[in-house]
Protein backbone atom coordinates (compact mmCIF):
# COMPACT_ATOMS: atom_id res chain seq x y z
CA UNK A 1 0.00 0.00 0.00
CA UNK A 2 1.33 3.33 -0.92
CA UNK A 3 1.70 5.68 2.08
CA UNK A 4 -0.90 8.42 0.90
CA UNK A 5 -3.50 5.81 0.88
CA UNK A 6 -3.01 4.91 4.71
CA UNK A 7 -4.79 8.96 4.74
CA UNK A 8 -8.18 9.24 4.30
CA UNK A 9 -10.63 11.34 2.83
CA UNK A 10 -13.46 11.21 5.33
CA UNK A 11 -14.38 9.68 8.63
CA UNK A 12 -16.06 6.79 7.59
CA UNK A 13 -13.58 5.61 5.26
CA UNK A 14 -10.45 6.48 7.92
CA UNK A 15 -12.80 4.65 10.56
CA UNK A 16 -13.07 1.37 8.25
CA UNK A 17 -9.29 1.14 7.50
CA UNK A 18 -8.26 1.72 10.90
CA UNK A 19 -10.21 -1.00 11.90
CA UNK A 20 -9.49 -3.42 9.06
CA UNK A 21 -5.53 -2.54 9.91
CA UNK A 22 -6.81 -3.25 13.65
CA UNK A 23 -7.85 -7.01 13.04
CA UNK A 24 -5.51 -7.92 10.77
CA UNK A 25 -2.97 -7.29 13.49
CA UNK A 26 -5.29 -8.98 15.84
CA UNK A 27 -5.86 -6.27 18.26
CA UNK A 28 -8.61 -6.54 21.01
CA UNK A 29 -10.90 -3.89 19.67
CA UNK A 30 -13.43 -1.64 21.09
CA UNK A 31 -15.99 0.55 19.92
CA UNK A 32 -17.88 3.46 21.47
CA UNK A 33 -20.97 5.12 20.21
CA UNK A 34 -21.02 8.67 20.79
CA UNK A 35 -23.92 11.06 21.83
CA UNK A 36 -23.62 13.23 19.00
CA UNK A 37 -25.08 12.08 15.57
CA UNK A 38 -23.56 13.34 12.36
CA UNK A 39 -25.69 16.31 10.58
CA UNK A 40 -26.14 13.47 8.21
CA UNK A 41 -27.65 11.43 11.07
CA UNK A 42 -24.85 9.13 10.93
CA UNK A 43 -23.67 7.21 14.52
CA UNK A 44 -20.30 8.12 15.34
CA UNK A 45 -17.35 6.12 17.28
CA UNK A 46 -13.99 6.49 19.13
CA UNK A 47 -12.14 2.84 18.49
CA UNK A 48 -9.43 1.89 21.20
CA UNK A 49 -7.34 -1.13 19.82
CA UNK A 50 -5.03 -2.72 22.15
CA UNK A 51 -2.24 -5.13 21.44
CA UNK A 52 0.26 -7.17 23.98
CA UNK A 53 -0.19 -8.38 27.57
CA UNK A 54 -2.95 -6.84 29.25
CA UNK A 55 -0.98 -7.17 32.15
CA UNK A 56 2.11 -5.74 31.17
CA UNK A 57 3.29 -2.99 33.28
CA UNK A 58 4.55 -0.48 30.72
CA UNK A 59 2.03 1.26 28.22
CA UNK A 60 2.04 3.00 24.84
CA UNK A 61 -0.42 4.70 24.22
CA UNK A 62 -0.79 7.08 20.82
CA UNK A 63 -3.89 8.87 20.04
CA UNK A 64 -5.60 10.53 16.97
CA UNK A 65 -8.41 13.03 16.36
CA UNK A 66 -8.14 14.89 19.74
CA UNK A 67 -8.80 18.00 17.68
CA UNK A 68 -11.65 16.70 15.55
CA UNK A 69 -10.62 17.88 11.98
CA UNK A 70 -6.61 16.74 12.77
CA UNK A 71 -7.82 12.96 12.82
CA UNK A 72 -7.48 12.80 9.14
CA UNK A 73 -3.54 13.20 9.98
CA UNK A 74 -3.64 10.89 12.89
CA UNK A 75 -5.71 8.65 11.52
CA UNK A 76 -3.53 8.18 8.47
CA UNK A 77 -0.40 7.56 11.09
CA UNK A 78 -2.35 5.47 13.09
CA UNK A 79 -3.51 3.28 10.19
CA UNK A 80 -0.13 2.87 8.72
CA UNK A 81 1.72 2.20 11.52
CA UNK A 82 -0.72 -0.94 12.05
CA UNK A 83 -0.40 -1.92 8.03
CA UNK A 84 3.14 -1.95 8.31
CA UNK A 85 3.86 -4.08 11.25
CA UNK A 86 5.31 -1.77 14.18
CA UNK A 87 3.68 -3.12 16.94
CA UNK A 88 4.16 -6.81 15.74
CA UNK A 89 7.61 -7.53 17.73
CA UNK A 90 6.44 -5.81 21.08
CA UNK A 91 8.29 -6.59 24.36
CA UNK A 92 6.25 -8.61 26.59
CA UNK A 93 6.42 -5.86 29.43
CA UNK A 94 4.70 -3.39 26.98
CA UNK A 95 1.09 -2.74 26.08
CA UNK A 96 0.10 -0.75 23.16
CA UNK A 97 -3.59 1.40 23.28
CA UNK A 98 -4.02 2.95 20.41
CA UNK A 99 -7.39 5.59 20.44
CA UNK A 100 -9.07 6.20 17.46
CA UNK A 101 -10.69 9.17 16.66
CA UNK A 102 -11.14 10.87 20.51
CA UNK A 103 -13.31 13.52 18.92
CA UNK A 104 -15.54 11.61 16.27
CA UNK A 105 -18.01 14.47 16.01
CA UNK A 106 -15.13 16.92 14.93
CA UNK A 107 -13.85 14.62 12.65
CA UNK A 108 -16.80 13.51 10.90
CA UNK A 109 -17.77 17.06 10.63
CA UNK A 110 -14.52 18.85 9.38
CA UNK A 111 -14.37 21.06 12.81
CA UNK A 112 -11.42 21.26 15.28
CA UNK A 113 -13.88 21.21 18.33
CA UNK A 114 -16.41 18.37 19.46
CA UNK A 115 -20.28 18.73 19.40
CA UNK A 116 -20.54 21.56 22.20
CA UNK A 117 -18.13 23.38 20.72
CA UNK A 118 -15.63 22.43 23.50
CA UNK A 119 -11.81 22.54 22.79
CA UNK A 120 -11.10 19.12 24.12
CA UNK A 121 -7.64 19.74 24.68
CA UNK A 122 -8.60 22.43 27.30
CA UNK A 123 -11.30 20.47 28.79
CA UNK A 124 -9.09 18.73 31.45
CA UNK A 125 -9.53 21.18 34.19
CA UNK A 126 -11.53 20.97 37.64
CA UNK A 127 -15.66 21.60 36.68
CA UNK A 128 -16.34 22.06 40.61
CA UNK A 129 -15.18 25.81 39.72
CA UNK A 130 -15.37 28.40 37.28
CA UNK A 131 -12.51 27.81 34.93
CA UNK A 132 -9.44 30.06 34.48
CA UNK A 133 -10.11 33.58 33.13
CA UNK A 134 -8.14 34.51 30.03
CA UNK A 135 -8.61 38.42 29.87
CA UNK A 136 -6.31 38.39 26.93
CA UNK A 137 -8.87 36.78 24.95
CA UNK A 138 -11.75 38.74 26.62
CA UNK A 139 -10.38 41.70 24.87
CA UNK A 140 -10.08 40.12 21.39
CA UNK A 141 -13.42 37.84 21.77
CA UNK A 142 -15.59 40.12 19.04
CA UNK A 143 -12.55 39.96 16.80
CA UNK A 144 -11.72 36.34 17.29
CA UNK A 145 -15.63 34.92 16.83
CA UNK A 146 -17.20 37.69 15.11
CA UNK A 147 -20.95 37.25 14.00
CA UNK A 148 -20.78 38.42 11.24
CA UNK A 149 -18.10 37.97 8.27
CA UNK A 150 -19.18 41.43 6.39
CA UNK A 151 -16.22 43.08 4.26
CA UNK A 152 -16.51 45.88 7.05
CA UNK A 153 -17.09 43.60 9.83
CA UNK A 154 -14.04 41.44 8.67
CA UNK A 155 -11.91 44.41 8.45
CA UNK A 156 -12.58 45.89 12.02
CA UNK A 157 -11.72 42.69 13.15
CA UNK A 158 -8.22 41.99 11.52
CA UNK A 159 -7.19 45.26 12.24
CA UNK A 160 -8.08 44.71 16.06
CA UNK A 161 -5.90 41.79 16.09
CA UNK A 162 -3.01 43.43 13.79
CA UNK A 163 -3.30 46.09 16.63
CA UNK A 164 -2.67 43.66 19.27
CA UNK A 165 0.07 41.82 17.71
CA UNK A 166 1.88 45.02 17.10
CA UNK A 167 1.44 46.32 21.05
CA UNK A 168 1.81 42.75 22.26
CA UNK A 169 4.02 40.91 19.98
CA UNK A 170 3.35 37.22 17.88
CA UNK A 171 3.65 35.14 20.77
CA UNK A 172 1.40 37.05 22.98
CA UNK A 173 -1.06 36.99 20.32
CA UNK A 174 -0.94 32.88 20.12
CA UNK A 175 -1.08 32.65 23.82
CA UNK A 176 -4.27 34.87 23.93
CA UNK A 177 -6.48 33.24 20.99
CA UNK A 178 -4.55 29.83 22.15
CA UNK A 179 -4.51 29.17 26.02
CA UNK A 180 -7.81 28.07 26.34
CA UNK A 181 -10.53 30.31 27.33
CA UNK A 182 -14.07 29.46 29.48
CA UNK A 183 -16.43 32.50 29.03
CA UNK A 184 -17.18 32.60 25.50
CA UNK A 185 -19.17 29.28 24.32
CA UNK A 186 -19.20 29.97 20.37
CA UNK A 187 -15.62 31.44 20.85
CA UNK A 188 -12.32 29.49 19.78
CA UNK A 189 -10.64 26.91 22.38
CA UNK A 190 -13.32 26.84 24.34
CA UNK A 191 -12.42 24.56 27.11
CA UNK A 192 -16.12 24.13 28.17
CA UNK A 193 -18.20 23.84 31.90
CA UNK A 194 -18.09 20.36 32.30
CA UNK A 195 -16.56 16.86 31.53
CA UNK A 196 -17.58 16.41 28.21
CA UNK A 197 -18.20 12.98 26.93
CA UNK A 198 -14.62 12.35 24.91
CA UNK A 199 -13.23 13.58 28.54
CA UNK A 200 -15.38 10.80 30.09
CA UNK A 201 -14.20 7.74 27.81
CA UNK A 202 -10.81 8.64 28.17
CA UNK A 203 -11.22 8.82 32.08
CA UNK A 204 -12.57 5.07 31.79
CA UNK A 205 -10.28 3.86 29.17
CA UNK A 206 -6.63 5.22 31.42
CA UNK A 207 -8.49 3.58 34.72
CA UNK A 208 -9.54 -0.23 32.32
CA UNK A 209 -5.99 0.10 30.69
CA UNK A 210 -3.38 1.85 32.85
CA UNK A 211 -3.94 2.15 36.33
CA UNK A 212 -1.49 -0.75 36.98
CA UNK A 213 0.77 0.12 34.87
CA UNK A 214 4.55 1.56 36.26
CA UNK A 215 5.72 3.39 33.17
CA UNK A 216 3.09 5.48 30.38
CA UNK A 217 4.62 7.37 27.47
CA UNK A 218 1.27 9.03 25.44
CA UNK A 219 1.84 10.46 22.30
CA UNK A 220 -1.32 12.74 21.14
CA UNK A 221 -1.17 13.45 17.40
CA UNK A 222 -1.91 17.05 16.31
CA UNK A 223 -1.66 19.53 12.85
CA UNK A 224 -1.69 23.28 12.76
CA UNK A 225 1.30 24.64 14.12
CA UNK A 226 5.06 24.81 13.17
CA UNK A 227 6.89 24.55 9.74
CA UNK A 228 5.14 22.64 6.70
CA UNK A 229 5.73 18.85 7.21
CA UNK A 230 8.24 19.06 10.34
CA UNK A 231 7.04 17.10 13.23
CA UNK A 232 7.83 18.61 16.88
CA UNK A 233 7.19 16.90 20.16
CA UNK A 234 5.62 19.77 22.54
CA UNK A 235 6.42 18.76 26.23
CA UNK A 236 4.12 20.67 28.95
CA UNK A 237 6.98 20.64 31.19
CA UNK A 238 9.98 23.32 31.75
CA UNK A 239 13.27 22.25 30.70
CA UNK A 240 14.64 20.98 34.12
CA UNK A 241 11.32 18.69 34.84
CA UNK A 242 12.03 14.85 34.21
CA UNK A 243 9.54 14.33 32.02
CA UNK A 244 10.68 16.73 29.68
CA UNK A 245 14.25 14.96 30.24
CA UNK A 246 13.08 11.79 29.32
CA UNK A 247 11.44 13.15 26.28
CA UNK A 248 14.62 13.76 25.31
CA UNK A 249 16.39 10.81 26.21
CA UNK A 250 13.24 9.37 24.06
CA UNK A 251 13.36 11.45 20.96
CA UNK A 252 16.22 14.22 21.43
CA UNK A 253 16.35 17.85 22.26
CA UNK A 254 16.29 18.87 18.44
CA UNK A 255 12.83 17.27 18.31
CA UNK A 256 11.49 18.08 21.83
CA UNK A 257 10.15 21.25 22.55
CA UNK A 258 8.85 22.90 25.76
CA UNK A 259 6.44 25.25 26.07
CA UNK A 260 7.10 26.21 29.56
CA UNK A 261 10.05 27.81 28.15
CA UNK A 262 8.77 28.98 25.05
CA UNK A 263 10.71 27.05 22.74
CA UNK A 264 8.01 25.61 21.26
CA UNK A 265 5.55 26.07 18.03
CA UNK A 266 2.83 25.82 20.49
CA UNK A 267 2.04 28.42 23.51
CA UNK A 268 1.43 27.13 27.37
CA UNK A 269 -2.30 25.62 27.50
CA UNK A 270 -4.19 24.70 30.27
CA UNK A 271 -6.62 22.41 30.77
CA UNK A 272 -5.09 19.39 28.46
CA UNK A 273 -4.80 15.88 27.73
CA UNK A 274 -1.13 15.70 28.50
CA UNK A 275 -1.28 16.96 32.01
CA UNK A 276 -4.55 14.88 32.52
CA UNK A 277 -3.01 11.56 32.33
CA UNK A 278 -0.18 12.89 34.75
CA UNK A 279 -2.92 13.49 37.35
CA UNK A 280 -4.93 10.64 36.35
CA UNK A 281 -1.99 8.00 36.81
CA UNK A 282 -0.11 9.88 40.27
CA UNK A 283 1.67 6.35 41.17
CA UNK A 284 3.08 5.86 37.15
CA UNK A 285 5.58 7.20 35.65
CA UNK A 286 3.95 9.32 32.70
CA UNK A 287 5.76 10.65 29.72
CA UNK A 288 2.78 12.18 28.15
CA UNK A 289 3.48 14.28 24.95
CA UNK A 290 2.01 15.79 21.71
CA UNK A 291 3.40 15.15 18.25
CA UNK A 292 2.45 18.45 16.21
CA UNK A 293 2.97 18.33 12.64
CA UNK A 294 3.47 22.24 10.65
CA UNK A 295 1.03 22.51 7.42
CA UNK A 296 0.25 26.63 6.75
CA UNK A 297 1.41 29.39 8.29
CA UNK A 298 -0.15 30.75 11.82
CA UNK A 299 -2.20 33.61 10.37
CA UNK A 300 -3.77 30.95 7.83
CA UNK A 301 -4.64 28.51 10.02
CA UNK A 302 -6.37 31.14 12.46
CA UNK A 303 -8.74 32.91 10.19
CA UNK A 304 -9.61 29.23 8.78
CA UNK A 305 -10.77 28.51 12.25
CA UNK A 306 -12.61 31.68 12.32
CA UNK A 307 -14.39 31.10 9.20
CA UNK A 308 -15.52 27.95 9.89
CA UNK A 309 -16.66 29.10 13.62
CA UNK A 310 -18.38 31.78 12.13
CA UNK A 311 -19.89 29.25 9.96
CA UNK A 312 -20.95 26.58 12.68
CA UNK A 313 -22.99 29.25 14.45
CA UNK A 314 -24.30 31.81 12.51
CA UNK A 315 -23.71 30.86 9.00
CA UNK A 316 -25.61 28.39 6.42
CA UNK A 317 -24.29 24.90 6.08
CA UNK A 318 -26.11 23.85 2.80
CA UNK A 319 -24.36 27.14 1.12
CA UNK A 320 -22.06 27.12 -1.80
CA UNK A 321 -19.97 29.24 1.02
CA UNK A 322 -20.22 26.74 3.57
CA UNK A 323 -18.33 23.77 1.28
CA UNK A 324 -15.96 26.37 0.63
CA UNK A 325 -15.25 27.53 4.27
CA UNK A 326 -15.06 23.40 5.71
CA UNK A 327 -12.48 23.06 2.58
CA UNK A 328 -10.62 25.97 3.87
CA UNK A 329 -10.04 24.35 7.18
CA UNK A 330 -9.12 20.62 6.43
CA UNK A 331 -6.87 22.08 4.35
CA UNK A 332 -5.33 24.17 6.84
CA UNK A 333 -5.14 20.79 9.22
CA UNK A 334 -4.61 18.62 6.32
CA UNK A 335 -3.04 19.28 3.42
CA UNK A 336 -4.11 17.77 -0.14
CA UNK A 337 -0.40 16.90 -0.75
CA UNK A 338 0.68 13.21 -1.30
CA UNK A 339 4.70 14.40 -0.48
CA UNK A 340 3.35 16.16 2.87
CA UNK A 341 1.64 12.39 4.06
CA UNK A 342 4.79 10.52 2.87
CA UNK A 343 6.94 12.96 5.16
CA UNK A 344 4.67 12.88 8.53
CA UNK A 345 4.11 9.12 8.40
CA UNK A 346 7.71 8.83 8.46
CA UNK A 347 8.29 10.79 11.12
CA UNK A 348 5.42 9.73 12.97
CA UNK A 349 6.83 5.95 12.48
CA UNK A 350 10.18 7.04 14.13
CA UNK A 351 8.55 8.82 16.77
CA UNK A 352 6.75 5.70 18.02
CA UNK A 353 9.66 3.40 16.72
CA UNK A 354 11.89 5.27 19.26
CA UNK A 355 9.21 4.98 21.91
CA UNK A 356 8.91 1.36 21.71
CA UNK A 357 13.05 0.75 21.23
CA UNK A 358 13.11 2.79 25.02
CA UNK A 359 10.88 0.01 26.47
CA UNK A 360 13.11 -2.83 25.60
CA UNK A 361 16.56 -0.72 26.32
Amino acid sequence: MQTAQYFPPDYSSARQSFLAAAHACGAEIESFIAPALSTKGEELFTDVAALGQTDAVNAFVIISGTHGVEGFTGSGIQTGLLCEGVFRHLCPAVKVIIIHALNPYGFAEKRRFNEDNVDLNRNFIDHTSSGPINYDYDQLATAIAPRSISRVTELSAQLKILWYRLCHGRSRLQHAVTHGQYSHPQGLFYGGRFEVWSNQLLRSLTEKHLTNCSRVTVVDLHTGLGSYGKGEVVVDAAEDDPVFGRSVSIWGFERVKSTIAGASVSSRLVGTINQAFVDMLPTSEVTAVGLEFGTLPTMAVFNALRAENWLHHHGDLGSRHAKEIKEALLRAFYPDDDAWKEHVMEQGRDVVERALRAWAE
